[in-house]
């Protein structure tokens, strides 16, 4: 398994699955890698939208769900092992996504050792995106001077 060391821990996730209906969960490159070395194919489990890749829902659900559950709960992406904590770019600060059905039962403060590996990473998705962006916008220039 190639997961962050730390991770939010739920004492709901065996019986809530709240955060897995209607998902935006962002994917960066390592969690695709890693998630399709499993056999699922790309085209199947991601999405892009407004410039990130996120996990495809299916029938209102994280194509993951099954009967409750996660099927790739031990390889499941970086964001879903630390949320419902998340970076607010705006603040600068860390919170707890008040789309949690149990926003009021975390104190964000006790997981500071968290903070530093999530900022890291929504950095990463952010640098990704903008590569993909720039890649794009090439393509675009090359099909323009080939035309």
């Amino acid at each position: 398994m190639t997961s962050p060391d730390l991770e939010f821990y739920c004492s709901y996730s065996d019986r809530c699955y709240e955060c897995c209906l209607e998902t935006e969960m962002p994917l960066a490159e390592k969690d695709i890698t890693r998630i399709s070395k499993l056999g699922f194919q790309i085209d199947e489990f991601l999405e892009e939208k407004d410039g990130f890749m996120v996990l495809r829902n299916k029938e209102g659900m994280c194509f993951f769900l099954k009967e409750s559950r996660c099927t790739i709960y031990e390889n499941r992406p970086e964001g879903c092992r630390y949320y419902p904590l998340i970076y607010d770019l705006d603040t600068d600060e860390f919170i707890i996504d008040d789309l949690c059905a149990h926003f009021n039962d975390f104190d964000p403060s006790i997981y500071q050792p968290l903070h530093e590996l999530i900022r890291y990473f929504i950095y990463t998705l952010l640098s990704e995106k903008e590569i993909r962006a720039e890649k794009t916008r090439e393509e675009e220039r090359k099909r323009k001077k080939g035309e």
